[in-house]
């Protein structure tokens, strides 16, 4: 993995302001893979990519996390202070599963972000359909014809979610929360891929306001900025504001 530089995460940042989330973190990755094909990129079970992001965003932001939920039950609202070690689990594989349930059999892989972008303007239940529908790589009825996967029962359906979630933890990562006022215990879902978005968002902004400053006080192109260490940019700007 190669960290992108400030310039390259900018162009990022403002070439994915109108892309879905599944787009916007394909591109960081392939900033930080060159050496990997967007369909490759894409193919990579989401608990997999979750954990590169996790990477990625250590080298960028560090390890700590915070957090922000609001309690179901009352309102209050409260802040995680977590590590990216808290949101870890362990990668899954990428071999595909298999689940059989009342005669019914299924071969099938983890879903990624190529599955993610296909469903994107689908409704709850069809994009569930069709989601399931790339997954499925063959089905098989109690009489071993082949079954598409629309025709295939509840109970094989919900066995292949129960497996898929099971195979794959870090897809979902969900936070086990008391609140501090009431105590209710809820779990709040941890998106990387939003978090990420959020934290750069907040990055490209803070870094072009430094830009506008420096380039105001000092007369420096946006690439002259860019290329200075984070260090000096921040004395740099005190100077100017001094």
């Amino acid at each position: 993995m190669r960290v992108p530089q400030a310039s390259e995460l900018l162009d990022i940042w403002e070439l994915a302001q109108r892309l879905p989330s599944p787009a916007r973190m394909l591109n960081l990755l392939a900033a930080a893979f060159p050496e990997r094909s967007a369909s490759e990129l894409g193919a990579l079970p989401l608990g997999r990519r979750n954990g590169v992001l996790l990477d990625l965003r250590e080298r960028l932001f560090g390890t700590a996390l915070a957090v922000v939920t609001r309690c179901p039950a009352c309102g209050t609202d409260l802040e995680l202070a977590l590590s990216t070690a808290d949101v870890r689990a362990e990668p899954p594989d990428t071999a595909p599963l298999r689940a059989e349930a009342g005669g019914y059999r299924a071969r099938f892989r983890l879903p990624g972000s190529n599955d993610l972008l296909a469903i994107m303007t689908e409704r709850p239940q069809a994009a569930a359909q069709r989601l399931l529908a790339r997954c499925v790589l063959e089905s098989q009825g109690p009489d071993g014809q082949a079954v598409p996967p629309d025709a295939l029962p509840a109970t094989l359906v919900a066995a292949i979610d129960a497996q898929m979630a099971a195979a794959d933890p870090q897809a979902e990562i969900r936070l086990e929360t008391a609140c501090l006022s009431c105590a209710h215990v809820w779990h709040p879902l941890f998106d990387i891929a939003d978090y990420l978005w959020q934290e750069l968002h907040a990055w490209a902004k803070d870094v072009l306001r430094s830009v506008h400053a420096l380039a105001r006080a000092y007369g420096w192109r946006e690439a002259e900025v860019l290329a200075l260490s984070p260090t000096r940019r921040s004395i740099y700007l005190q100077l100017a504001r001094a």
